[in-house]
């Protein structure tokens, strides 16, 4: 089954489509090592998670947003995983009771909020700052290395992917150039904060 014919059946919500979808998309980024110790914490199933992309890609009709760039697996994983992240009942500034009072208990402790010692939003923005900057030299040295990190880390395309939507010759060359990117942007952002930006 090709991307538009999956992204038809998703959005005529045929069951053919959304059982692909729970078996490739939800199902496999639940019990990733990146997402299932978040959703452990946050009390997420799996089930949460296909309930709430199918609000959004049919009840909010955000499928339609879906222009056939890029892999339609790794269009909606991100989706996905964007659910996950957002789960953060701190995010949002609420502050959880039981998770503080768990915290409390195992220190032999009463549960307290600890005061900041910094402003972590302040840290956020420079590291932000400085991440967009490294990027602007990795791809002024090298544009397509630049595309393979951002396909790679914000679209999460795997290197297959990412070598038919760049016309690389092989796979391997894709991961290449990815450690290769991911090196430079270690290097630039030691030498930037070494140098002051």
């Amino acid at each position: 089954m090709t991307d538009q014919e999956w992204y038809a059946l998703v959005k005529a919500g045929e069951d053919a489509g959304w059982k692909r979808v729970w078996e490739d998309v939800v199902e496999p980024e639940s019990t990733s090592l990146r997402s299932a110790e978040m959703m452990k914490r946050y009390s997420l199933t799996a089930g949460d998670l296909m309930g709430m992309l199918y609000e959004d890609m049919l009840g909010r009709r955000k499928i339609d947003l879906y222009r056939g760039e890029g892999s339609f697996q790794g269009w909606l994983r991100a989706y996905v995983r964007g659910y996950v992240l957002n789960a953060d009942p701190n995010k949002h500034g609420e502050i959880s009771l039981e998770g503080a009072a768990a915290a409390g208990a195992a220190d032999g402790a009463a549960a307290a909020l600890d005061i900041p010692q910094q402003d972590l939003g302040l840290a956020r923005n420079e590291i932000w700052s400085m991440t967009h900057l490294c990027f602007r030299d990795l791809w002024n040295q090298d544009p397509e290395r630049a595309l393979v990190l951002i396909l790679k880390t914000r679209f999460h395309l795997t290197s297959e992917e990412t070598k038919e939507m760049l016309e690389i010759s092989s796979a391997a060359n894709v991961d290449q150039l990815f450690s290769r990117a991911v090196k430079f942007m270690r290097q630039d952002y030691v030498r930037r904060d070494k140098n002051g930006y």
